[in-house]
């Protein structure tokens, strides 16, 4: 195997490899113009001159001509591919732009081309010189340092074109044109990643491996949730490993398995290079140690740092902080914007925002906070309570039965500007809507948040008041807090049914722990109806409806049931079903519009299902309220009206899904429900169901009175437009800090609150 390797490694046949590879991009780029080229091309180029200028160490006059044409072709190779948007500026842009905005991209192009082209003749020097030693068999380790900045390069491309695969490099131009401070940051932070991983493995091809190994799957992950729900790859989802092998199943199978095959190969080259070539140890045990310290220590501050300005722009404050890796996040351009990951990623890099999401704090601790305040709160909302029970009828929710349906991704295509339909898909539940309790729910969600928008209906509590770095409460902070308020405390039955996997965000834990008796999924407790429509892979919504009567007629007393429906969830692949009926029109790219149109059809299903669920509801003698509602819309919608100024313009119209609170008893509908938020729905109930409330109870009450919707630090008013902080009356601001002073307690304090036993019940 040596033997064959130094006949068929030589110079001149990798020089000979390397330029075919070189031609055939080349060909490709022109031929089919694929966005793709502008990350292969640069590696393929690095790759050309490191090789070609190894004769630059040959005396071999027979290689001057060589050595003098690579030399040229250096240059020019550097100067047209090494900056990915070159190509994409020249070919698209600048015809779209003002000559002063044309000159500002152009003055960093030229200086972005310059360091490169610096950079690259240094590295072709060097990987030369190593090649030349390591020809002429000579021992040395020169070649690992240009090696690790490749690995390094091709990876940061790799991931950083994974935040605008699904979203086009048009994206990318517009966002972070003219960031080069920022690209370098970013490019630090994964060199310190790559220096830790060297530095645990210290074996130079297994640390290599490893490395290309994580950026992989860690780019792929992040295109993968991008195009589902338009939000990066973030700190809080490695609490989620558990439930990778569901997670999978969501996304193509067949790059899974490419994906897969890749790291095996990956493996097998990294056994043999590391028996063969550079063995040994790289770092001695002193080196390690303080290297490592060293690496850890500035990834923690920049990590500690953004978290605090995450914070800050939560609470639209100004920034104070004067450390080192405040002056360097705020010269390189860096301004947090906690309310949308997908913005921070876009425009400050997927990298410095993945460190921003690292450490994970559940509520900044309030000023009046201790026992005297809480216990002050305790007592007010006692004694509203009690005046709220004197016109209350009904004791208890226990002897009736109430459901609370999420309905995956539901939400009327016709609310997104633009958009218009054939015909209306969802006719029975806007019925609903007109004789019932009924209006908007302002989501914190965009494609995705189902488990938290799931948190906020059950437990009361708003996603508004925890920290931004909070982002998952069922995975970070349900299985450390005991005895928060659920819904389900109020009943001796309960019952949970989701018609999918129920390690999905911790839900089987969580559920566990909120005193569901039963979670009715598909590795737990056994489902009775498992029928999918088409080539859907999730189970119908008539079927979960079906599943969810069979539990509705279990017992006669009363009892609390949690749906979560799966038959809207992603991805909208035209041709799922059979027959479609409706036809898209609007400011959205043709492919989106073909899955608007799948994704309605799923709509008129969902429909028809629950037209026969509300009909054989209303037919029980026994009292059922149905809490049904979606959860946020499907992240389909790509176009120019949810782009640029539009994503701002339009924002509160992405975040507005349709709900209603249906009861089959007389009862009279509610006021202050046009625009809610999830955690509104249990005060809701009490108030429609005329039950008598707790002390918790009357506290949300009075916030579904004043401020019934807030989400992601901004309010909405009854119209659905958002609306300033500042301009909240007096009364209102009131209630909102002693609900976050209650939430603080219960969530991250020391629990006064409920050392009073009526407080919750």
């Amino acid at each position: 195997m040596q033997n064959f390797y130094q006949k068929i490694a030589t110079p001149k046949t990798i020089r000979i490899i390397v330029t075919i590879l070189e031609l055939v991009s080349i060909a490709l780029a022109i031929i089919y113009q694929s966005e793709i080229t502008l990350i292969f091309l640069p590696v393929v180029s690095l790759l050309f001159i490191s090789s070609w200028s190894s004769s630059l160490f040959n005396y071999d006059k027979g290689n001057e001509i060589f050595s003098s044409t690579s030399s040229g072709m250096i240059l020019g190779l550097v100067l047209i591919f090494s900056n990915p948007l070159s190509k994409q500026i020249l070919t698209r842009y600048f015809s779209e732009q003002s000559p002063a905005l044309l000159a500002n991209i152009l003055r960093h192009v030229s200086l972005f081309s310059f360091f490169t082209i610096l950079i690259a003749i240094i590295y072709a020097f060097v990987i030369s010189k190593g090649l030349s030693l390591r020809f002429s068999g000579v021992k040395n380790k020169l070649i690992t340092l240009p090696v690790s900045i490749f690995l390094i390069s091709g990876c940061y491309l790799i991931f950083n074109y994974s935040q605008f695969y699904g979203q086009g490099l048009k994206t990318l131009i517009w966002r972070q044109n003219g960031q080069l401070y920022l690209g370098l940051l970013n490019f630090f932070l994964i060199t310190l990643l790559y220096l830790i991983i060297q530095i645990i493995f210290n074996r130079f091809w297994y640390a290599n491996t490893s490395f290309v190994m994580l950026m992989l799957i860690w780019s792929y992950a992040n295109f993968a949730k991008i195009s589902a729900r338009d939000e990066p790859i973030i700190g809080s989802d490695l609490g989620l490993i558990k439930s990778l092998p569901d997670i999978i199943k969501m996304v193509n199978v067949k790059i899974v398995l490419l994906l897969l095959v890749g790291l095996i190969i990956l493996i097998i080259g990294s056994a043999f290079m590391q028996r063969h070539f550079l063995k040994g140890k790289i770092y001695n045990l002193p080196t390690r140690i303080i290297l490592l310290f060293a690496s850890g220590f500035i990834l923690y501050g920049f990590a500690q740092t953004e978290n605090q300005l995450n914070l800050i722009a939560w609470k639209n404050q100004k920034p104070t902080n004067d450390n080192i890796f405040f002056t360097a996040l705020n010269n390189s351009g860096f301004h947090a914007h906690p309310e949308s990951l997908e913005y921070s990623s876009n425009k400050f890099g997927p990298v410095v925002t993945f460190f921003g999401t690292v450490i994970i704090k559940t509520m900044d601790k309030p000023n009046n906070y201790n026992k005297k305040s809480i216990d002050n709160i305790t007592q007010k909302y006692q004694a509203l309570a009690t005046q709220i029970n004197k016109t209350r009828e009904n004791n208890s929710l226990n002897s009736q039965t109430v459901i609370y349906v999420l309905s995956e991704s539901y939400a009327d295509p016709r609310m997104v500007p633009s958009v218009k339909l054939s015909k209306n898909p969802i006719p029975y539940e806007q019925k609903i809507e007109r004789t019932n309790t009924s209006g908007l729910m302002y989501s914190s969600g965009y494609g995705g948040g189902t488990a938290n928008i799931e948190f906020e209906a059950l437990t009361g509590l708003s996603m508004n008041n925890f920290d931004p770095s909070l982002v998952t409460p069922y995975v970070f902070l349900v299985p450390k807090v005991s005895n928060l308020p659920v819904i389900t405390d109020y009943f001796k039955t309960k019952n949970a049914i989701h018609p999918y996997t129920g390690t999905t965000y911790n839900r089987t834990t969580v559920f566990k722990k909120f005193g569901f008796q039963h979670f009715y999924n598909f590795n737990g407790n056994k489902l009775s109806y498992t029928k999918k429509i088409g080539k859907s892979q999730y189970v119908s919504d008539d079927s979960a409806y079906k599943q969810l009567l069979k539990q509705v007629n279990s017992t006669k007393k009363g009892q609390f049931i949690q749906l979560s429906t799966m038959q809207n969830h992603m991805p909208y692949t035209p041709g799922t079903y059979a027959k479609n009926e409706y036809k898209a029109t609007g400011r959205l790219t043709n492919y989106s519009l073909k899955k608007v149109e799948s994704y309605s059809q799923g709509l008129n299903y969902t429909d028809q299902a629950l037209k026969k669920l509300i009909g054989r509801v209303s037919k029980m003698k026994k009292h059922v309220t149905i809490v049904w509602y979606g959860d946020h819309l499907p992240g389909l919608y790509d176009g120019p009206i949810v782009a640029g100024k539009n994503a701002t313009k339009y924002d509160n119209r992405l975040h507005q899904t349709n709900y209603f609170i249906y009861s089959n008893f007389k009862h009279q509908p509610l006021s202050h429900t046009k625009v809610v938020s999830p955690n509104m729905f249990t005060p809701m109930v009490f108030q429609q169901t005329n039950t008598k409330v707790s002390p918790y109870i009357a506290l949300l009450t009075e916030i579904n009175r004043y401020v019934p919707a807030a989400e992601r630090n901004k309010f909405m008013n009854s119209n659905g437009q958002y609306i300033p902080k500042n301009s909240l009356s007096e009364k209102s601001k009131k209630f909102l800090q002693d609900y976050k002073l209650i939430q603080y307690d219960i969530t991250a304090g020391k629990q006064y609150s409920l050392k009073n036993k009526n407080f919750i019940k």
